[in-house]
């Protein structure tokens, strides 16, 4: 593709991704994060397709509930290798669109998966029946034995992702790439 047909696309792309960020722009306060996909996500999906690559992580929020209590907000980052694009987003609401240069011994053959198919909710069996194995085939990465013993906190790893389950629930997972 030449330069001048690249930098149109780019422009495309950017404008396209400019109006899935004005409910961001215009202050509009973000669903409740749920499994699937917001309508701004679901725009750029529509556009896009699904991302090459994604990170998802749910982290404590700014600000406190109505009793005093933290919540967490769930952050997203999509890559689109081709587009040159990374998206981010905190609870569905799109807050950064960067151009991304894929570096060409970055891995390039992502798993098939959909960050819509992910959620706090899901225990190790749930990541392990998206994955379509079993808990059995996934490899505990011992990384602190006090804070899997205190926290209960475990790092887990197979060819298509990193996650972490804390207490129960899925609190962090990366798609992991394969260099052809």
């Amino acid at each position: 593709m030449g330069d001048l047909m690249r930098r149109a696309v780019r422009t495309l792309l950017h404008a396209a991704l400019v109006l899935a960020l004005l409910p961001a722009l215009l202050g509009c306060a973000p669903s409740d994060a749920a499994p699937g996909y917001s309508e701004a996500q679901q725009g750029i999906v529509d556009a896009l397709g699904e991302p090459a690559a994604f990170q998802l992580a749910y982290l404590p929020a700014d600000d406190l509930d109505a009793d005093g209590a933290g919540s967490l907000r769930r952050t997203e980052v999509w890559y689109y290798p081709e587009h040159e694009q990374q998206i981010s987003f905190i609870d569905g609401v799109a807050v950064s669109v960067q151009g991304w240069e894929w570096l060409p011994e970055s891995p390039t053959d992502y798993p098939a998966l959909s960050p819509a198919d992910f959620h706090i909710d899901m225990t190790l069996d749930d990541v392990a029946a998206v994955l379509g194995i079993t808990s059995g085939d996934i490899d505990e990465v011992e990384i602190d034995p006090e804070l899997t013993a205190t926290d209960d906190v475990h790092v887990y790893a197979t060819t298509d992702v990193v996650f972490t389950i804390e207490r129960g629930a899925l609190t962090y997972l990366q798609t992991v790439g394969i260099e052809r």
